[in-house]
């Protein structure tokens, strides 16, 4: 098997039929691995995730699907189809009954199947229909605030690619709605926040690239 692109904390390897995906980073790697096996489990059918094939220690074992990174593809000039797409499959993802994917949620209150974690760093597309073949990378999924996936997926693209803001216009078509500015970028900077915390006492070098992207977000301006 050989490493695949695009990995940032865990160890991908592939051969093309399926991915072994060794959870890493020196945190919680137990919690990560229950909670992307638990969600793959039970979301349901129609939704762009590979199938789980092996439970291995450390591991899970996946269906490797095709499909070109999202990332590779906005690099290339073409962040408007993607983001459409991104923007399409998250109204989607957001129309799934919460309690199936959590059972715990409480009724009543609003909340959704949140990634985590959401844009096209974790997304493949056809590269000639850019339709989505493959959403990945479940382990920070949980309940919570519709927000905070499109507020994320925003923030990956004012990040990594802020030559391509001006196509954000499509990530909001895609989805339906353009939620006001101040709740994007305060749920992006929570979870910038998170991060630091999550550092705290981890090493040093990650808290401060996340204290640097907190203060980077709380710069921007729509």
């Amino acid at each position: 098997m050989r490493p695949l692109r695009h990995g940032y904390t865990n160890d991908t390897r592939g051969d093309g039929a399926v991915v072994v995906k060794r959870y890493q980073g020196g945190i919680d790697e137990a919690l990560r691995r229950g909670t992307e096996l638990s969600v793959l489990e039970r979301l349901p059918a129609g939704l762009p995730v590979p199938r789980v094939l092996g439970v291995p220690d450390g591991a899970i074992e996946l269906e490797q699907l095709g499909g070109m990174h999202g990332q590779d593809l906005i690099d290339e000039g073409l962040a408007r189809p993607v983001l459409r797409k991104c923007g399409d499959l998250l109204r989607r993802l957001q129309q799934i009954d919460v309690g199936t994917v959590f059972p715990d949620t409480a009724a009543g209150t609003g909340w959704v199947v949140v990634h985590g974690d959401y844009g096209p760093n974790n997304m493949l597309f056809d590269q000639d229909t850019f339709r989505v073949t493959a959403l990945l990378d479940w382990e920070w999924a949980h309940p919570g605030d519709r927000i905070e996936d499109v507020a994320w997926c925003e923030w990956i693209v004012r990040r990594h690619h802020p030559r391509h803001v001006d196509a954000l216009d499509e990530l909001f078509g895609g989805y339906g709605v353009r939620p006001a500015w101040a709740r994007r970028r305060h749920a992006a900077a929570a979870k910038c926040e998170a991060m630091v915390e999550r550092f705290r006492n981890g090493p040093a070098a990650a808290r401060k690239k996340w204290q640097e992207n907190l203060a980077l977000t709380l710069s921007w301006k729509e």
